[in-house]
């Protein structure tokens, strides 16, 4: 039987609108905020709130939730204003340890082994663009790469390498850990039994591999995430349910378990996707990448051209089919 294959031909992330039937996403979004909130991260559960009304915009002024959630933005808000005061107060104390937290003190947890247009890294450290004469970064910078930008960095004491394009947003706190909270990645291996936990807005997953391996991930716009395996075998796993994903395989983890998988088209994602190309040097596993999609387009015969967008849900996708020229 022939299998029918489906080529991602641009990683993209489109807007979903939602109405007030979407009750339930709003309030995963405010718990989140309110969560965050009281560990004192405001800036963090701004967003959620925001990211909450959006998907409110539709509803009457007057509507519960709404006014709910502008309130907290509110009362978030001024909380910000004191809490940046407080630690401005500290800065200019010459008795505070955090003062003298330069970036020229800066931990080497995170070796930067390439970038290009603009990168930025906040947090812990003195705030920084990254430029030539930085080779590290320490753990718990909060890392923003603007648009036609990206960075790739290795972690300290592992074998992991993570790439970021094209607007992302990311930390990485310690070891085999990586919390993304916009963009695009793609994260490898070369070492043998690893794992990763990965961590979006709504999403917590955590892959294993007994062998060399390299994934795709981007964060979707209800807070998941969008995982595409490209060497190895991988085992996801998150609230006691797990999946196994082969080269060529994509899922979507949602706040509420795993998508169907869906295959892709491994030569198609080598010469399109700004992960694999837009650096000078490309990923150490590119070799091995490419003996995967010649496998691949042997096992395949017949092919649609799709594009893959955003998810609606565990059984439902955004697909575009494509006019072949």
């Amino acid at each position: 039987m022939q299998r029918t294959l489906l080529v991602i031909t641009i990683f993209c992330f489109t807007y979903l609108g939602f109405g007030t039937s979407e009750i339930p996403q709003v309030d995963l979004l405010h718990q989140k905020a309110r969560s965050l909130a009281q560990q004192g991260d405001y800036i963090q559960s701004l967003k959620y709130l925001n990211r909450a009304l959006g998907y409110l915009t539709q509803s009457p002024q007057s509507h519960p939730k709404r006014l709910a959630i502008e309130s907290e933005i509110r009362m978030v808000k001024g909380k910000s204003l004191v809490a940046r005061y407080k630690e401005r107060r500290k800065i200019k104390d010459p008795n505070n340890p955090s003062s003298q937290l330069s970036a020229g003190r800066e931990s080497t947890d995170l070796k930067i082994e390439e970038y290009f247009g603009k990168v930025l890294a906040r947090e812990i450290w003195s705030p920084i663009q990254v430029d030539d004469s930085k080779e590290y970064l320490g753990f718990g910078r909060r890392i923003t790469v603007l648009p036609k930008s990206g960075i790739e960095l290795s972690v300290a004491n592992t074998a992991l390498k993570i790439r970021a394009v094209e607007a992302a947003s990311f930390s990485i706190k310690k070891p085999y850990e990586f919390d993304v909270h916009t963009g695009s990645y793609c994260i490898n291996s070369i070492g043998k039994s690893d794992s990763v936990n990965l961590i979006s807005p709504l999403s917590n997953v955590e892959l294993l591999s007994s062998t060399p391996f390299a994934f795709m991930c981007g964060v979707t716009t209800n807070g998941g995430l969008k995982i595409i395996c490209l060497l190895g075998k991988i085992k996801l796993r998150k609230n006691g349910e797990s999946q196994d994903l082969v080269p060529g395989q994509l899922i979507f983890s949602l706040p509420d378990g795993f998508s169907r998988k869906m295959d892709v088209e491994l030569s198609t994602l080598m010469v399109t996707s700004n992960l694999l190309t837009s650096f000078k040097k490309p990923p150490a596993f590119f070799k091995k990448l490419r003996q995967q999609s010649m496998l691949q387009a042997l096992r395949t015969r017949n092919r649609f051209r799709t594009v893959v967008g955003d998810v609606k849900g565990r059984e439902n996708f955004e697909l575009k089919v494509l006019q072949e020229k």
